[in-house]
């Protein structure tokens, strides 16, 4: 999945001669944390934070003049993984270019929606926890679930080697559990 899929597109913007009076109005009127500036093609300038804005210098002073750049920036096809992992700690939205014109914003909220859908949270189904010794062992288990028609919704893995199946379909699980650990040996 990539970011185009996630994002809100068309942010709100200023144009990067908008007086930051007007930017500062836009950021009140919407409730924005940052007001994205662009120029005329609409490509990304930079952005002004709220507080940028109550400090700038003067009002008519154009918006692209107090704009600061963005550090990261993501492309609409970039996986919705990098977003996941830049957004986890560190930031709470980020513009998505296509090339450099701006053509969306990714949230942290969207980024979430995005790791449900992934990992089919919320979706009827039975996860089943393994420990494998070796990464070829997945092979075993998914030819064990194919042979008892079931439909794989998303592999997880913890950091401990822990893998984490969620599966539908399944009538009998203590009955899986004895065939894959025969599986696995």
């Amino acid at each position: 999945m990539d970011v185009r899929a996630w994002m809100e597109p068309d942010p709100p913007t200023v144009l990067a001669t908008t007086p930051v009076e007007e930017a500062q109005k836009l950021a009140q009127d919407l409730g924005l944390a940052l007001v994205l500036v662009v120029d005329e093609e609409g490509r990304l300038v930079g952005f002004l934070t709220r507080k940028a804005l109550d400090a700038a210098p003067k009002p008519d002073l154009p918006a692209g003049k107090l704009a600061a750049q963005p550090t990261v920036v993501l492309q609409a096809d970039d996986p919705v993984e990098r977003a996941l992992a830049l957004l986890v700690d560190r930031y709470a939205v980020l513009p998505v270019l296509e090339g450099e014109r701006l053509v969306g914003v990714i949230t942290r909220g969207g980024a979430l929606r995005a790791l449900v859908r992934m990992t089919g949270l919320g979706e009827e189904g039975t996860r089943i926890r393994l420990r494998l010794g070796d990464h070829r062992e997945i092979y075993r288990v998914l030819e064990v679930l194919s042979r008892n028609d079931l439909e794989l919704v998303s592999v997880t893995r913890s950091g401990e080697g822990e893998v984490v199946l969620h599966v539908r379909g399944l009538s009998d699980k203590e009955g899986l559990m004895r065939e894959l650990k025969e599986a696995l040996g």
